[in-house]
């Protein structure tokens, strides 16, 4: 079973090995935690898996654009008043390999904190509160939406309307695919629009036996105008959809359970809790025992999937 990561946007301070490094560590976290917390072991480590992942975050560079995602140019004025401080919190950071990686707060035990870490843990709660409004609220202006995604998310903008890179970025991806194994898609946030565009016109000869979505804009309907019509459970998955989404993640904090996602298989929409203080990152997602049983779940229980017509390897 071959496990293929496919990341979002804001990747590009990566190179390949040290974005694979990163999510692999934050998988392994998650699992350690797990089974420390479970008082179980999943008798599996991350270096028996077979993950993949193929990276695109240098195509920006190619293209010689830039991404800046900084909430503060658009956020009504409304919404800076609030005394956090916002332009720490939303301010893009060189991307490094951590190493040391937080833990989710459902891994830690509960502790007393100080006045100081309250106000400062209720300052970020009323901006993910604020954020999630105005978005919400942005979701009924498409054209709006596409306009603040073309300034402000040049990534997301150039993949959704620019073919050549989209080509390119899938070229990336399809190059991980074997037609000899079995697969499970585990995305985030851009890569979920991404890995759903390539499943619907996935080659039927890929076994595609679970697709997981982490933190998806799929819920807003510009980049739903944008995706390969018309929206239905993507033709190249033998298996579930499994979405992963967080009340605390103010980009993607809606179920993928109205129209048009109100097809059969149904998506299975889980909610989770991600960091307060970063709620829309993959650290957030990757570690969480949900989506750490759903990633293992049919790798340790292969007899639950639906047989798949997998052609055998040459061997020579």
């Amino acid at each position: 079973m071959k496990i293929i990561f496919i990341h979002g946007m804001n990747q590009q301070d990566y190179t390949a090995d040290s974005l694979k490094e990163y999510w692999t560590s934050i998988l392994a976290q998650g699992i350690d935690e797990l089974c420390l917390k479970d008082k179980f072991c999943l008798r599996i480590r991350v270096e028996q898996l077979n993950i993949e992942l193929p990276f695109y975050g240098d195509l920006i560079t190619k293209h010689q654009l830039s991404n800046n995602f900084d909430f503060d140019t658009f956020l009504p004025k409304s919404v800076l008043n609030f005394h956090w401080n916002h332009s720490e919190a939303l301010k893009p950071e060189p991307q490094v390999v951590d190493t040391e990686l937080p833990e989710l707060p459902i891994f830690t035990p509960k502790k007393i904190l100080s006045l100081k870490t309250r106000l400062y843990f209720a300052s970020q709660i009323a901006k993910d509160l604020a954020l999630k409004e105005f978005f919400t609220i942005l979701n009924s202006f498409p054209k709006l939406q596409q306009s603040l995604i073309h300034k402000f998310l040049i990534e997301t903008y150039m993949y959704l309307n620019c073919p050549e890179f989209m080509q390119e970025v899938n070229q990336r991806i399809l190059a991980s695919f074997d037609e000899h194994e079995e697969h499970i898609i585990v995305s985030h946030s851009l890569g979920t629009v991404i890995a759903y565009n390539l499943l619907q016109q996935l080659d039927p000869k890929f076994c595609i036996q679970r697709f997981i979505t982490l933190g998806s804009p799929l819920a807003f309907r510009m980049v739903q105008s944008k995706v390969i019509q018309p929206i239905i459970h993507p033709k190249g998955l033998h298996g579930n959809w499994y979405n992963f989404y967080s009340d605390d993640d103010f980009l993607t904090a809606f179920p993928l359970m109205q129209p048009p996602f109100n097809f059969r298989p149904s998506i299975r929409n889980k909610k989770i809790s991600t960091f307060t203080t970063m709620p829309h990152k993959i650290i957030g997602y990757l570690q969480h025992p949900a989506v750490i049983k759903c990633i293992l779940e049919p790798i340790l229980k292969p007899s639950m999937l639906k047989p798949c017509r997998i052609p055998a390897k040459n061997p020579c």
